[in-house]
């Protein structure tokens, strides 16, 4: 299993990265999935805590078409990670974002897996 972030998905994040007058920007990663393999094709930042509450995540899935595969932080404070280790986010992509000296990007995938309790399960990204 992997994930592969586009180039626009890329780009994206690193303009966020060069504006952002905060590291608390967190967001949704929109995409698909093909066989074991989860591919980003955009970026949609929020305005707190990827989604506020389940119905908002329902609605905008919705608005989306189904097609939110994921959630990004670049923040990782661990209160904000757990509010997305819940059913609803089982399976979705999570990638943990660090903002190097140098303004570069330093991003981890995971994977929001189930093993009696939510855990992020890591997994290799490619395209970046």
């Amino acid at each position: 299993m992997d994930a592969y972030l586009s180039r626009d998905a890329l780009k994206y994040l690193q303009a966020l990265n060069l504006i952002s007058s905060s590291a608390s920007v967190d967001g949704l990663l929109i995409g698909h999935t093909r066989g074991h393999r989860y591919f980003v094709e955009k970026v949609f930042p929020t305005k707190r805590e990827f989604i506020g509450s389940l119905q908002n995540y329902l609605n905008l899935d919705q608005l989306f078409d189904g097609k939110i595969i994921g959630f990004y932080s670049f923040q990782n404070d661990p209160k904000k990670i757990k509010k997305i280790l819940a059913p609803f986010a089982y399976g979705k992509l999570f990638l943990e974002i660090h903002s190097t000296s140098q303004k570069e990007l330093d991003i981890k995938s995971f994977i929001i897996d189930f093993d009696n309790k939510f855990f992020l399960s890591p997994i290799t990204l490619k395209g970046k």
